[in-house]
């Protein structure tokens, strides 16, 4: 009989680990349309009840569809409407494969994190799209380690549209305002998130002082100073905030360089995010979840340097950023085909457990965005 690593319920007690031996037993079965006859199960603790679906990407699925086409595609700058067409499934269905393969790559990302022994500088810097109306911008801090580009977290705002405008814009600017109230502080707020959740991730004790590297916005240094890491250094523990000017040349000399080539990547990779297009953020959890998947890829499947020599430099962002290969190959393989990740035991950053329960919401919409009920497990 099958075994599985523990019980699905989050309440009972050996939901963080099952004992050795045959703690569940066989409790009848089901036939789907999908996969066949699955077997049943039951716990002996708590008497729950389960499946070998249960610990499945698949679970819930009525209609499977290579995962590993749909993170292909979807990190490749092809828009959800094309991949719906081009696999010929409802764009509903091509949205909740790619939740699921953003809450797995999330719970993979956590668990690896656990093993990084890098203490490199890092990055923090906005990058600028929008969500629903370019009357709506948002700004997404990314923190990015400074020379193995390895994105460590990242947060969401929306504010109020900039520049100039004409005395129309300005006109239909006031009325959806009016009516769509913003978060007042949301750029300080998500650069704060950001910025904790770094820091967190560093050793109790530095080798060095923790370098901050960011550009001259006002608002970035005015968290910074309010911040208790930063008001009490210690001997042991010292931040040091590192300003860049933003006209200094993008290249890789500049400071700045791995904000400039995660934004690089995000517009050329992800269509909602390509300038001039029609493809843009309809729902900010939705496109949270596409952002996270994109980020997370890139971190443990994309090649760290294409043209330095083969045995120069590192198989992927994450082992320049100091975490094992045997995690990064974790990663890729229960990314598209291993057992899927509980919510219940994991240990994730504010911001990311925002992303995976969709809590990030949209301007203008009040209805939070649908979320199954297996997610919460």
């Amino acid at each position: 009989m099958q075994q599985f690593p523990f019980c699905p319920n989050p309440r009972c007690r050996w939901h963080e680990e099952a004992p050795e031996g045959k703690w569940a037993k066989a409790k009848g079965f089901y036939t789907t349309k999908a996969f066949g006859r699955i077997q049943r199960f039951q716990c002996r603790a708590c008497h729950t009840t389960f499946s070998s679906q249960t610990f499945s990407l698949s679970y819930y699925v009525k209609r499977p569809i290579p995962l590993p086409d749909v993170l292909g595609r979807i990190t490749s700058g092809e828009s959800l409407r094309a991949i719906s067409r081009n696999l010929s499934v409802s764009l509903r269905l091509v949205t909740n494969r790619i939740d699921r393969l953003a809450r797995q790559a999330i719970g993979l990302h956590a668990q690896a994190l656990s093993s990084r022994v890098s203490t490199d500088d890092i990055c923090i810097d906005g990058f600028v799209s929008f969500d629903g109306s370019q009357y709506f911008p948002s700004e997404i801090p990314i923190a990015i380690t400074a020379h193995s580009q390895f994105v460590l977290d990242f947060s969401h705002a929306s504010r109020r549209r900039s520049g100039s405008m004409t005395p129309a814009q300005k006109e239909k600017a006031s009325l959806l305002y009016a009516r769509c109230p913003l978060e007042r502080g949301a750029i300080a707020r998500s650069f704060r998130e950001t910025l904790e959740s770094a820091l967190a991730l560093q050793p109790s004790s530095f080798h060095r002082p923790f370098v901050l590297i960011t550009d001259e916005k006002p608002d970035y240094r005015r968290v910074l100073h309010r911040l208790e890491a930063f008001r009490n250094q210690t001997e042991e523990r010292r931040l040091v905030h590192w300003t860049i000017w933003s006209k200094l040349p993008r290249t890789i000399h500049n400071p700045l360089f791995s904000s400039n080539y995660i934004d690089r990547e995000l517009r050329k990779d992800l269509a909602h995010h390509h300038r001039e297009t029609v493809c843009f953020n309809r729902n900010v959890a939705n496109g949270m979840m596409r952002l996270a998947l994109y980020l997370l890829a890139h971190n443990y499947l994309k090649p760290f340097r294409i043209r330095a020599p083969r045995g120069s430099r590192p198989g992927s962002h994450a082992e320049a950023a100091g975490i094992p290969a045997s995690w990064v190959r974790q990663f890729a393989h229960s990314l598209t085909g291993g057992m899927r990740m509980f919510l219940s035991r994991l240990r994730l950053s504010a911001t990311l457990k925002r992303t995976w329960e969709k809590g990030w919401k949209t301007p203008g919409k009040e209805k939070a965005a649908y979320l199954p009920k297996y997610a919460f497990m």
